[in-house]
């Protein structure tokens, strides 16, 4: 079977625990959206180009995920002529991956733990910042989704009747193994499915799931938000009794009876928590305050 599975005419895949997209150019070109997470998945791309007479020209980069940019290293080094284009914010992240280590403990110079590949890619430059709608890649014009939420400026990119949308959605299998989707934003991560709803393309490749037609979508999306709906009702739920982030983190993952890996995927879960007590006080449900205890979080109502 080729490496790279057919969507369109000059629209592909490369299937994995990651879905790459790679779309072609007037040239014998490809640009890749997104590279996976490490040497291995970019690689991975190299040898699908290769088997289908490829040349790698960019590498739009979704956001700045390690998972979603791992395999840039590699590529950069291997074909110094590829540009790599991405939004802004997420640039910076994508160029200085210790910046996710950081935020994920609190600002501080990041535990031990936390330095590994699944949350620190290694830094890739940024040739190209993407600020606008439309966008123009080695002769190609691209539709430019924002999709923050999941991360604090993702986008989707759409081309030929195919929306490659990253992680503006999971599939549901996905979902069921863990639990809360990841947010930064969860107001925004909200907002995002209903702008991939508003889309009029044939075809949804989320970065984690299946290839989706047209037709499935609607119900893909309302899984996601019914699951992300649930995780702001269980760390509401949490707070039948105050506590603080910690309190409320071990709460809802005792109630979900989730079996967290290790200090990285704690963190990632504590920081999900975290942006569902922040949507829930924007919301009006539930308040911080400042005591001998230390932050505090409770209900408002």
């Amino acid at each position: 079977m080729a490496l790279l599975q057919q969507i369109t005419e000059r629209t592909f895949f490369v299937p994995g625990a990651n879905n790459l997209g790679i779309i072609t150019t007037n040239d014998g070109g490809a640009i890749a959206v997104d590279t996976g997470l490490d040497k291995d998945t970019g690689r991975l791309v190299r040898k699908a180009l290769d088997e289908a007479n490829l040349t790698l020209q960019a590498i739009i980069s979704t956001h700045h995920h390690a998972d979603h940019v791992g395999g840039n290293d590699y590529l950069l080094r291997n074909m110094p002529d590829v540009v790599v284009y991405a939004p802004r914010v997420e640039a910076s992240l994508i160029e200085h991956p210790l910046l996710e280590p950081i935020y994920l403990n609190m600002g501080a110079q990041p535990l031990a733990a936390l330095h590994n590949k699944w949350l620190m890619a290694k830094g890739s430059p940024v040739h190209h910042l993407i600020d606008d709608k439309q966008i123009e890649v080695a002769g190609v014009w691209f539709d430019i989704l924002a999709l923050p939420g999941h991360s604090i400026n993702q986008i989707g990119v759409a081309f030929d009747g195919v929306c490659f949308v990253a992680d503006g959605f999971f599939g549901p299998a996905i979902l069921e193994k863990h639990g809360i989707p990841y947010a930064h934003d969860v107001h925004a991560q909200l907002t995002s499915f209903d702008s991939i709803l508003q889309r009029g393309e044939h075809c949804f490749l989320p970065g984690h799931g299946d290839l989706l037609e047209r037709d499935s979508l609607a119900h893909v999306i309302a899984v996601n938000r019914s699951a992300v709906e649930r995780s702001s009702q269980m760390v509401y739920a949490a707070l039948g009794e105050s506590g603080d982030l910690f309190a409320v983190a071990r709460r809802v993952q005792q109630a979900m009876e989730l079996r967290l890996a290790g200090i990285p995927h704690f963190a990632i879960f504590v920081s999900a928590v975290a942006a569902h007590l922040t949507y829930l006080e924007v919301e009006g449900l539930v308040h911080i305050v400042f005591d001998e205890r230390g932050m505090i979080w409770q209900r408002a109502v």
